[in-house]
């Protein structure tokens, strides 16, 4: 397994993140752009890995067991985002047309919904929510812990349409697309698999390796559909209003920027794990899972920073790595019970 030590990812990411600071001071919209990759990034790996949990939860099985120390560890991190997104808060102005721009929307919409108190309420809300899911779900065994389990991904389903739709899509209002919040909510499942996948503890040979293979391919192929889904309606609509957001991606190097993001994060995790020298055993798995979640950070890249120019690209990278860094810090502190149920616990289930 790989080990990171907290004495030396904490300093590096504070490191990282005062060099982010630095950028906002000479290009606040890009660093804010930046910081809009690295938080989305991040929120994928760590809300997915809470929605694994409650999906084992409700269905058992040996996969659930042996990401456990992973997911439980990166579902525990989840209140994190609170103070993350403050960031976000802060720089609403500079990322989002809406609040400086309204004529871009209809003025009903503006007072009902995209307006800086409500997207601010919305998100609390949202993250308040996951928050407490990922503290209480670990604590709860049996029936107890299976409705709660049942409960969160009710929640779960309905809050990351809402916000997905805030986070990414408003960048570029009014571009819409009601198949968004399903990309996000599996493209969120496919980072916290990824990410399970590099850091289990698992020993060459175990069955349930295999599982996470399975499962990580078959969300894989899952975005892909719904992603080409979404691109052929759009394209057969033949929308302006929709067409314009493809458009401004088609020029360099947001283009190749696409091209990488497919191959990374659907073509070669496709590939490689339809086979099972890939998807069946430990070292292999994990070198997918860390090329997939590559192609995710470029993903969200693509979707979120192509508005603001070439230097959003950099701060992203400075983003995701010192949010990065330091999130995997403050984990490594976090006590031992609240990572994984007991064994107990497991065997109540």
């Amino acid at each position: 397994m790989i080990v990171l030590r907290p004495g030396v990812a904490l300093p590096s990411g504070l490191i990282v993140l005062v060099a982010l600071v630095v950028c906002a001071v000479v290009a606040p919209q890009a660093a804010a752009a930046g910081w809009l990759v690295g938080f989305v990034f991040w929120m994928q790996i760590l809300v997915g890995s809470l929605c694994l949990m409650m999906i084992h939860r409700l269905t058992s099985g040996d996969w659930g067991d042996i990401i456990a120390p992973v997911t439980g560890r990166a579902a525990a991190a989840v209140p994190f985002l609170i103070l993350l997104i403050i960031p976000l808060f802060v720089a609403i102005p500079a990322l989002y047309p809406w609040a400086q721009h309204p004529p871009s929307v209809k003025p009903d919409v503006l007072s009902a919904y995209l307006n800086q108190p409500t997207f601010i309420l919305r998100s609390l809300v949202t993250l308040a929510g996951w928050s407490v899911l990922a503290f209480v779900l670990p604590r709860m065994v049996g029936g107890r812990g299976q409705l709660w389990a049942a409960i969160g991904l009710v929640f779960y389903a309905v809050t990351i349409s809402g916000v997905s739709i805030d986070w990414y899509l408003s960048v570029e209002a009014p571009f819409t697309s009601s198949s968004f919040g399903a990309s996000v909510a599996i493209s969120s499942l496919v980072a916290a698999l990824s990410w399970a996948a590099v850091w289990m503890p698992a020993a060459e040979g175990d069955p349930a390796i295999g599982d996470v293979g399975a499962l990580l391919l078959a969300t894989v192929l899952g975005l892909t559909y719904i992603d080409f889904m979404a691109v052929l309606v759009i394209w057969y609509g033949d929308l302006p209003r929709e067409e314009i957001w493809f458009a401004t991606r088609g020029a360099s190097p947001w283009m190749a920027l696409g091209i990488i993001a497919f191959i990374l994060a659907s073509l070669f995790p496709t590939v490689t794990l339809i086979q099972s020298r890939f998807r069946n055993h430990r070292q292999p798995l994990r070198h997918v899972g860390a090329v997939t979640l590559a192609g995710l950070a470029v993903y969200d890249a693509y979707l979120v920073a192509a508005p603001f120019g070439v230097a959003a690209l950099g701060t992203g990278l400075l983003a995701v790595v010192g949010i990065g860094l330091v999130l995997l810090s403050l984990t490594a502190f976090l006590p031992g019970n609240f990572v994984r149920p007991s064994r107990e616990a497991i065997d109540a289930r």
